[in-house]
């Protein structure tokens, strides 16, 4: 079973949603604050995540799949992270990756700070989370009385 969270689609993108989502139950489409006219979902789905994270990376909106082990985040331009899961929902960093990593950003602590995170998804996660909070992009000021 995936949580499939659908951040920001425009009609054209939430109908192409609507019709590969068609044997899973109707989902209820809310308006996303964040970006006007567009529209953000949120449901369950039994696709396995890789295949179901493929084919709405194909769609083009911006989207988060997860699932017992497993989340993908998409956003254009950056494409698919696929991050390992604990079971306390926490991404799992292989010590062959850190390794890796050390040995190539050459004794720059700068450059292995930045190597980490992308690993932890952390340029996909900025970009996603003001869809996330749903915050209006316009906030009123207070009156200087």
């Amino acid at each position: 079973m995936a949580r499939v969270w659908v951040l920001s689609a425009s009609l054209s993108q939430r109908r192409q949603v609507e019709d590969l989502m068609a044997h899973d139950s109707a989902v209820l489409w809310r308006p996303q604050p964040f970006q006007p006219e567009t529209y953000q979902v949120c449901f369950e789905s039994d696709w396995q995540g890789d295949v179901l994270s493929s084919r709405l990376a194909s769609i083009g909106c911006p989207f988060e799949v997860e699932t017992n082990s497993d989340r993908y985040l998409f956003y254009p331009g950056l494409g698919i992270k696929r991050q390992q899961l604990d079971e306390a929902g926490e991404v799992v960093i292989r010590f062959g990756q850190l390794k890796q990593q050390i040995q190539e950003s050459a004794g720059s602590v700068s450059e292995l700070e930045r190597r980490l995170r992308v690993i932890e998804g952390q340029p996909w996660l900025d970009l996603l989370e003001p869809y996330r909070q749903g915050k209006t992009r316009y906030h009123v000021m207070p009156r200087a009385v």
